[in-house]
């Protein structure tokens, strides 16, 4: 009718809509010529990130067949499928499906950097959600240099001529504003380099933003010069380190003690003690200290007769530590 104008349909096919989400995401991280987005902006990106990563693995999961994006894949019907009613698989699964079932050769760095979004996006959407601005960046660019690849080998050779034209298109924006998040990423970086040329000895992996090393120990308190984050005490640093980054091959331990064990320093009283890789020695773990830096790799220990287990130098004359020495005196 003359005079009324009608607005078009909402209409996002699938690949279209995680790519619109990607879009996105680049303009937030990309919208301050800075290239330092304010909070408000880092947080719609791991919003509008994590729902592009899960609407696009699971296009290529729903392309192997339409089944495998139900949360129970036996409980499926076509109905369901046809008018989205039901409940799908989370991220992570369709992750598993990919490569248990699809057969997909994915790197596990990407399923620990999709895990993090994920984390990340649930505390920004359900709960209270604090964590330092350059790692938020830097975990979107890990997620982003794996949905890239992920989107030209295993989404694009599937559509059409046209679908194709439009998906290239989109997928150009992205890749221009990568380009500059990871230009401001590698300037960060190249200046660390700089910064911190003469303490890699005491620098390790941060926990937070997984910058290798830039976490640097034995000053007031451990803090990362990546991400900036400083945390309350040493002790908090080693657990976060030894919960989120442990777990590498023929690392050195402490003898009878797990690898994972945090032990008190010997120097400076700290329960901070554990094996980690540092920037000088990327490829040797050393033993060291999370509050005062001093390295204990080339030190022989024995353990304390008093049955506490504490560490103390081989070359001592002492059997027991102060305090079970203490403890004994009481007792006599």
């Amino acid at each position: 009718m003359k005079g009324t104008s009608q607005r078009p349909d909402v209409h996002y096919p699938l690949i279209t809509n995680g790519l619109d989400y990607l879009i996105d995401v680049a303009d937030r991280l990309t919208a301050e010529p800075a290239g330092l987005p304010d909070p408000r902006a880092l947080k719609y990106a791991v919003l509008h990130l994590q729902a592009a990563t899960e609407v696009l693995l699971k296009a290529r999961l729903q392309d192997e067949h339409w089944t495998l994006v139900f949360k129970k894949p036996e409980t499926a019907t076509r109905t369901a499928f046809d008018n989205a009613d039901f409940e799908s698989c989370t991220t992570d699964e369709a992750f598993t499906r990919l490569t248990q079932i699809t057969g997909l050769d994915l790197p596990d760095k990407a399923l620990a950097a999709v895990k993090k979004l994920a984390r990340d996006r649930n505390a920004l959407q359900h709960y209270a959600f604090t964590a330092p601005a350059g790692a938020v960046e830097a975990r979107a660019a890990d997620v982003l240099n794996f949905l890239l690849p992920f989107i030209a080998d295993h989404l694009l050779p599937r559509l059409d001529t046209e679908q194709r034209h439009d998906a290239d298109l989109m997928l150009a924006a992205v890749r221009g504003k990568l380009a500059r998040i990871e230009a401001y990423l590698k300037k960060r970086r190249n200046e660390l380099r700089t910064e911190l040329k003469d303490v890699t000895d005491r620098t390790v992996t941060c926990p937070e933003c997984e910058e290798r090393g830039t976490l640097v120990l034995g000053g007031d308190l451990p803090n990362c010069r990546f991400c900036l984050k400083t945390w309350d005490s040493p002790e908090e640093a080693v657990q976060e380190y030894t919960w989120q980054l442990y777990g590498m091959p023929d690392q050195p331990h402490l003898p009878g003690h797990g690898d994972d064990e945090v032990l008190i320093c010997p120097d400076c009283e700290a329960e901070a003690l554990i094996p980690a890789v540092t920037a000088a020695a990327p490829d040797t773990p050393r033993i060291l200290c999370f509050s005062c830096g001093t390295d204990f790799t080339d030190t022989a220990f024995t353990l304390c007769e008093g049955g506490c287990a504490r560490p103390l130098p081989a070359d001592s004359a002492e059997l027991l530590c102060p305090e079970c020495a203490t403890l004994a005196f009481n007792r006599i």
